[in-house]
């Protein structure tokens, strides 16, 4: 779905969405894995990778059940089990910092978490904060940097790396999750006040 043109924007989740990736297990039992889901209400605007510099959402919420969630998300739609998201996600009693990166190949997902920074909750538990994905070329490289909340909490290296196509088409925008099922809970309502994309011209 493309993004809308006026904020704020409000949207509702079902349950049982999801944007997770889990391999089946080597030489394990057999199980219901892999676990693939690519349910998640996404908002986005394709892009050439190669053009793209930075995108931000400020987004808020109450989350009520584990996993509740909203931010950031790059697919790369030439390879649906690569991409990446970033934002809060409610872990253990609080709106946490979570970032999943997937490499690609069905590989899997690599999930980090880390405490909100300070004011993101409101008197209410109400939580709302500021995501943003931007391309790093001053370094050794070029690479991902996924800040939230005003900080940076993971460089993702491989996000431009080596393309075989300068104009790979990458999918920018701004999503949510409820993945507890629809006997746990209802829908999910987020609100989107801010969008931001930033691309260099000539892609």
């Amino acid at each position: 779905m493309s993004p809308p043109t006026s904020f704020p924007f409000p949207f509702t989740i079902a349950p049982d969405t999801d944007l997770w990736l889990k391999p089946a297990p080597i030489n394990g039992p057999p199980t219901s894995l892999p676990l693939i889901s690519t349910s998640q209400p996404t908002f986005y605007v394709a892009v050439p990778l190669a053009s793209f510099v930075r995108a931000a959402v400020t987004v808020s919420f109450l989350p009520q059940v584990l996993y509740d969630q909203a931010g950031l998300a790059l697919l790369f739609p030439r390879d649906t089990s690569k991409w990446v998201k970033g934002g809060l996600e409610y872990v253990d009693g609080v709106a946490q910092r979570s970032v999943v990166v997937t490499t690609g190949g069905g590989k899997g997902a690599d999930w980090s978490v880390s405490p909100p920074a300070p004011g993101t909750a409101d008197a209410t538990g109400r939580v709302r904060t500021v995501v943003e994905f931007e391309r790093e070329e001053e370094g050794t490289g070029t690479s991902l940097f996924i800040k939230i909340g005003g900080e940076i909490v993971r460089e993702v290296t491989w996000a431009f790396s080596a393309p075989g196509d300068a104009k790979e088409e990458l999918w920018v925008g701004f999503y949510g999750a409820r993945p507890a099922k629809p006997e746990v809970a209802g829908n999910f309502a987020v609100s989107v006040e801010k969008w931001e994309l930033d691309v260099k011209k000539g892609y």
